[in-house]
């Protein structure tokens, strides 16, 4: 009996201790450095924060200047075979629109770095950013992916007769096919489909993209494609919560459309894989950077485009017509004597 009523006494003493502490590690400034390079883009944008540690991390994250450093300096080196430096770019800041109800991120505006070369970007080049952000120095390297096209055999096939052929809700294959970079280690495939809207008396050009799919380089050929049944596109438009707001609409006129494939290089597609969701039951996942000093990822991408002036006569009438979209008020202002039962003025 005395043995439980000491251990009884035990248990009240233990949960009747104070348990007031701090559980946050000591606050550091670390610099967290997103920069993705594309040759093919005019200005090339470098995200640079710090990180932030507050009681409350969720309210931190909102409050805009809990992001930034006070002073950054940084700039972008293009280094030779031998790491000797040539052109440089100091970093520029400017302040950018952020769409709204974007995350738990601060919305409205967000400063970001850039630098604008007068010549493009050269892919037998590495880069290099060095800089620092209140004394905090960082610093990271990256590759320049090659640039590449679409293979003849998809550019001659025409886009505007294998998006959709036949009947109302008959459905084809799109199979976009394009010639390999050396230095791509995915490939991400989209088909943009671009629209004007005509709501409460303004017009306001409008896409959606309808990402095809994901694929990984191959050594059995210098070309490679991808293949989707266009039923997956028309069931993308059907749960557009964008298509499905009506309210003011007088109608939407299909525009062009294009395929978009873009690579990753070694370093931003191993960033990518390693951030994916975990597939396992172990909720251990490793962790991946190449900025020395900080956190984030400094690779390189590169966005081949192929537009095409429309969809098909048959898809415009699946978007009319079809069960998946027939409540959009798509319309063409195509004059093509087949479309006249689709044409809107």
């Amino acid at each position: 009996m005395k043995k439980l009523v000491l251990l009884s006494t035990l248990v009240v003493a233990l949960f009747s201790c104070k348990t007031d502490f701090d559980i946050n590690a000591p606050y550091e400034k670390i610099p967290i450095v997103y920069g993705i390079l594309d040759q093919e883009e005019d200005t090339q944008f470098i995200k640079i924060n710090k990180s932030f540690l507050g009681t409350n991390n969720t309210e931190y994250s909102k409050i805009n200047d809990s992001l930034y450093f006070t002073n950054v300096t940084a700039r972008v080196e293009e280094l030779d075979e031998f790491e000797g430096v040539g052109r440089v770019w100091q970093l520029q800041s400017k302040v950018v629109t952020v769409d709204e109800n974007k995350g738990i991120f601060f919305t409205g505006t967000q400063r970001v770095y850039y630098f604008v070369p007068t010549i493009p970007l050269d892919p037998t080049k590495n880069y290099r950013i060095i800089g620092e952000g209140d004394g905090k120095k960082f610093s990271s390297k990256t590759n320049i992916i090659d640039g590449f096209g679409f293979a003849n055999p998809f550019r001659l096939t025409g886009f505007r007769e294998i998006i959709l052929s036949g009947g109302v809700g008959t459905y084809g294959l799109l199979r976009p096919k394009w010639v390999q970079s050396t230095e791509a280690e995915s490939y991400d495939v989209t088909l943009r489909f671009f629209y004007t809207e005509h709501k409460n008396g303004s017009q306001t050009q409008k896409y959606i993209d309808w990402k095809m799919g994901s694929k990984n380089p191959t050594t059995s050929s210098n070309t490679i494609e991808i293949e989707t049944n266009t039923e997956a596109f028309f069931t993308l438009l059907s749960n557009s919560a964008q298509l499905k707001d009506t309210t003011g609409v007088t109608k939407r006129v299909i525009n062009t459309c294009d395929v978009r494939v873009t690579s990753a290089n070694f370093t931003l597609n191993t960033y990518i894989g390693v951030n994916k969701p975990n597939q396992s039951i172990s909720f251990d996942k490793p962790d991946y950077t190449n900025i020395e000093g900080g956190r984030g990822v400094f690779g390189s991408r590169y966005t081949a485009v192929i537009t095409f002036p429309g969809l098909s006569d048959k898809s415009i009438e699946e978007l009319f017509l079809g069960s998946y979209t027939t409540d959009f008020k798509f319309c063409t202002d195509d004059t093509a004597p087949a479309l006249a039962p689709y044409f809107c003025p």
